[in-house]
Order: structure tokens, then C-alpha cells, then sequence
């Protein structure tokens, strides 16, 4: 994992600060570091130009979430580009949010070969279910495995868990739609090897947050937005970052 070089404290006090100082976990395609290990991605891209309509200058780094949130208290971080306000309730007393540029929709994959029609976590029971370690999942998932309902195979990856599907280690996993379609096509993998078996409800919306003291920016912010929604800008990065997005969910 990146850590944030250089990252200076941002001056939550200052009325009028100049200067985003933008930190998060890596989350391709979302947020990732580049070839000159600059952040790429649609989240910077995004705030790159927020930054540029606001006229603000802005810094990138990245850390592990529990550090990162710590920062963002201590003002030494002031914006964190793609987050959802229903991860981040520790941080809701000194943080704003945008309003969403776009979603994240889990999904749970099977080879593509696997039967059955899959309606619920009950029609999961028995699978060994690749997971992330540390993550909290919901529709059930998470009690399931605690009651030894489904048997919970966690990774550090989604390659990983991707890799471990197609060898038939694992009967499924849970991963974020965009995630899924970044990671096959840069693995070289097809699509038709993989089933979307079921997509949970609610999916998070994907906000800018701002540290509170920022608050004055939220409407320059939200304008920003809503002008690259209307122009065509966010739909430009979203298929060139992630032009294989597993849609199949949509027509189902």
C-alpha cells in the first residue's frame, strides 16, 4: 500500500484555504496510482477538475483507511475524492459531502457454468464465498457467515479472489461491479467466464467528502459536478476507466 509522501496539514482554521489535500486507499478503478505513481483513476479526475473550476490547488496521496481517517479528524487531510457518507459515520461530526457522481453496486459472481437461480443469501448456503479481510457485508451475508450459513475465504485482493474462482477454489465471491471489470480485462480475462448470481440492494452512493471546515466550497463543489454531468464529462471517464463494467446486472 501507498503511503501519503509529503502530505503537510491543510490548515482546517484557515477561512480560505488554497490547497486540497486529497488522501485515500487505493480503490481501482476508482482511485489508484499511476505509472509515475501519481493518482489516476475517475476520482481524481474528477477532482482534478473540481479543483481547477474552484481554483484551488490540489496535493494526492494515499493511506489505509484507519489512518487516513484519523488524519482527515486532525484536519491534516481535507478531502477524500470517492467515498460513500454510509462508510464514513466515525467521520460525520467533521466531514460534508457532495452530492453522488456516481454508485457502487456489489455484486456476487460465480463461473459462469454454475446452476441454480439465486434470489437471496439462502441460495448461497454451503458455497465458499471469496471475500476482502475486513470488510462488512450486508443482505444478510454477514450474519450468515457468522452463524456457519455460507464459509467466509478472505483475501487481500480481488485478483486473488478472481484467480481463485476460475481455479474452483472458491464457489463465489463478493466484489464491486467496477472492480470486477477493471481487474478481468487488465488479468486478460473474459467476462463469459463469470455469472453475476446475484446484486445486493442499495447500492452506496459516491460522494466528494470535505473536511468541515471547508464547508463554504460544498456548493462550488456540487456545481462542478453538475456541470460534468450535464456536459458528458463524468459518462467520458466512466467508459475510460471502466469500458467493461459488468452491466449484465442492469438487464437481468
Amino acid at each position: 500500500m501507498l503511503l501519503a509522501c509529503g502530505v503537510r496539514p491543510a490548515l482546517a482554521g484557515d477561512p480560505s484555504p488554497r490547497t486540497l489535500v486529497a488522501v485515500s486507499d487505493e480503490w481501482a478503478p476508482r482511485i489508484m496510482a499511476g505509472p509515475d505513481g501519481a493518482a489516476d483513476g475517475i476520482c481524481p479526475m474528477v477532482l482534478r477538475k473540481v479543483a481547477e473550476d474552484l481554483g484551488l490547488e490540489l496535493e494526492f496521496g494515499f493511506m489505509p483507511k484507519p489512518r487516513r481517517q484519523m488524519a482527515f479528524r486532525r484536519g491534516e487531510i481535507n478531502v477524500v475524492p470517492c467515498v460513500s457518507p454510509v462508510w464514513e459515520g466515525v467521520l460525520s461530526d467533521v466531514a460534508v459531502h457532495s452530492e453522488p457522481f456516481m454508485m457502487a453496486t456489489e455484486m456476487v459472481l460465480v463461473p459462469s457454468g454454475t446452476k441454480g437461480v439465486f434470489r437471496s443469501v439462502r441460495d448461497f448456503v454451503g458455497m465458499r464465498l471469496g471475500t476482502i479481510g475486513g470488510y462488512v457485508y450486508h443482505d444478510g451475508f454477514g450474519e450468515a457467515f457468522e452463524k456457519g450459513m455460507l464459509r467466509r475465504e478472505d483475501a487481500y485482493t480481488v485478483t486473488q479472489n478472481l484467480q481463485k474462482l476460475r481455479a474452483g477454489r472458491i464457489d463465489a465471491m463478493i466484489v464491486d461491479d467496477y472492480e470486477a471489470a477493471y481487474w478481468m480485462h487488465k488479468s486478460g480475462w473474459s467476462e463469459s467466464d463469470f455469472r453475476v448470481a446475484y446484486v445486493f440492494a442499495d447500492p452506496a452512493p459516491i460522494t466528494v467528502m470535505l473536511h468541515a471546515s471547508l464547508r463554504e466550497f460544498l456548493p462550488g463543489v456540487n456545481a462542478s459536478l453538475a456541470r460534468m454531468r450535464a456536459n458528458g464529462t463524468l459518462r467520458a471517464l466512466f467508459a475510460e476507466y471502466g469500458p467493461q463494467k459488468l452491466a449484465a446486472h442492469l438487464t437481468r
